[in-house]
């Protein structure tokens, strides 16, 4: 009854008219969760194009059922553009147009460098979320903090293998590669004009899949 009354009315209301489709993936939660989580988002993912209508729209085609020719998947780029392989891979061959991007709707870092001794360190300032913890200490989510965010692998696959925290599969020292949850910033007022929170990438997001559509 479910599917009846409330999923297959939504899907022929509201999916069956899109042209255009962008998926949002949270990388940083799977990475926090291990390679278990990575592979059920990618399973996700892939399952989720299953569900649309994908390739190249045509006139007729667009009058009578849309196609969802441009798909956007959101996160850190190299190991996302992993992660949609499979579901990438599939709606290109039915002629979308794929891209990949790392986003944020809501910027809650922003760059610094800390001084350690003779070196400056790159880092990132910003306020925890309550209950995070740094170098062995829980966080109240009132205090600012400077972290250095650490390295994603030059090859994503040693995400899905085990190269997380502890031994790795090949039973060596892997590297962590758990973040930091963040607050997002506290808004200043100035004059009248309303606050704009600031973000990473939307910009380009909007490009990609609305951009030809104001030339």
């Amino acid at each position: 009854a479910y599917k009846d009354v409330v999923v297959r009315p939504f899907f022929r209301d509201h999916f069956a008219r899109l042209d255009r489709q962008i998926v949002l993936a949270d990388a940083l939660a799977a990475f926090n969760a291990g390679p278990e989580a990575l592979h059920d988002l990618e399973a996700a993912l892939a399952g989720i194009l299953d569900c649309f209508r994908i390739g190249r729209s045509t006139i007729l085609s667009a009058l009578f059922r849309p196609r969802i020719d441009r798909i956007l998947h959101d996160r850190l780029e190299a190991v996302l553009r992993r992660i949609v392989a499979r579901a990438a891979a599939r709606a290109e061959y039915a002629g979308a147009e794929i891209d990949v991007v790392a986003l944020a709707a809501v910027r809650a870092t922003r760059e610094a460098q800390v001084q350690r001794g003779r070196d400056r360190l790159p880092s990132i300032l910003g306020t925890p979320a309550p209950g995070e913890v740094a170098n062995g200490e829980t966080l109240d989510g009132e205090t600012e903090v400077a972290t250095f965010p650490g390295d994603l692998p030059d090859n994503p696959e040693e995400l899905f293998n085990g190269g997380f925290r502890g031994l790795s599969s090949s039973g060596a020292e892997a590297a962590d590669y758990r973040f930091l949850r963040f607050r997002p910033p506290k808004l200043e007022r100035n004059g009248d004009a309303e606050p704009a929170l600031p973000h990473i990438r939307l910009d380009r997001a909007l490009q990609f899949l609305i951009g030809d559509k104001l030339q």
